[in-house]
């Protein structure tokens, strides 16, 4: 018996008469699909690590800014414990100090004991805030009682048989709140005083030999150390009177009239007396 061929059937078509086509998947799209989904990721990983790194550089920057603003709040607090030289328990009582003690290699010792019954409790308030903020300056360990050096302390000028002229002066200390030395009160009050000065110039009592006074009729910082044997007439009541030296002291002042020194309409020092001062 012959055999049969296999019958040639073909695939079966769609109703439309068209051929169905083999599903299969495009490598190319599957490579596109990927490429873009490594992208994204990479895309993600960089943006997680800019975010950290913002992240950290304004941590790092606020770190930097509060660290700044401690040293300056310090830096401010050091300051202040500079200009406010004077503690509930360091302020000194002007009627509870005796005196000014100089000390200048140059010449010796010089004791002032202060005269607050002449010049008022501001002159001295105004020495003794002086010789502390010039302590509280110094990082030494000098102290009020130890010889402190202050922004602007010298003798500068000296009048043989007459005076020692000098400047006691801190920078962060101003004399603008120094009031002048009163009128004795034996003198008659005067008539039309100038209104920056009701008392005519008259502001204490005519100096003696040791007095210590405010030069010039001021308030400060300049002063004198008044060493002539007679009272000072000629000077009249012009000067606030707030220190007086003692026997010692006057002997020392006068030893600075052997200085070399030169006329400038005064006689000044050819070389400054420095100084450093303390409180007794």
């Amino acid at each position: 018996m012959k055999r049969s061929s296999a019958p040639n059937i073909s695939a079966p078509l769609s109703r439309s008469g068209a051929r169905r086509k083999t599903s299969f998947i495009n490598p190319i799209c599957v490579a596109a699909t990927i490429s873009v989904l490594i992208l994204i990721s990479l895309g993600g990983t960089l943006l997680f690590f800019a975010s950290s790194s913002n992240h950290s550089n304004l941590e790092s920057h606020v770190n930097e800014k509060e660290g700044a603003s401690q040293q300056q709040q310090s830096s401010q607090l050091r300051r202040q414990q500079s200009a406010d030289i004077i503690s509930g328990e360091e302020k000194r009582d002007p009627t509870n100090t005796q005196g000014l003690l100089i000390r200048a290699n140059q010449i010796g010792d010089i004791r002032i004991a202060f005269r607050p019954d002449l010049a008022g409790p501001s002159s001295i308030q105004y020495v003794i805030d002086v010789v502390e903020a010039a302590a509280a300056s110094k990082s030494d360990g000098n102290n009020i009682h130890n010889g402190v050096k202050c922004s602007r302390c010298n003798f500068y000028r000296a009048e043989p048989e007459l005076l020692l002229q000098g400047v006691i002066a801190q920078h962060s200390i101003s004399s603008n709140s120094v009031s002048l030395g009163s009128c004795p009160e034996k003198l008659p009050p005067q008539a039309h005083c100038p209104e920056h000065d009701p008392n005519c110039g008259c502001h204490g009592p005519i100096m003696t030999k040791g007095m210590v006074g405010w030069a010039g009729g001021g308030k400060g910082p300049d002063f004198f150390l008044n060493t002539f044997d007679k009272p000072v007439d000629w000077w009249e009541h012009q000067h606030t009177v707030w220190g007086e030296l003692d026997e010692e002291s006057i002997r020392v002042v006068e030893s600075a009239y052997d200085l070399p020194a030169h006329k400038q309409g005064m006689r000044m020092l050819d070389k400054h007396i420095e100084f450093s001062i303390e409180l007794f």
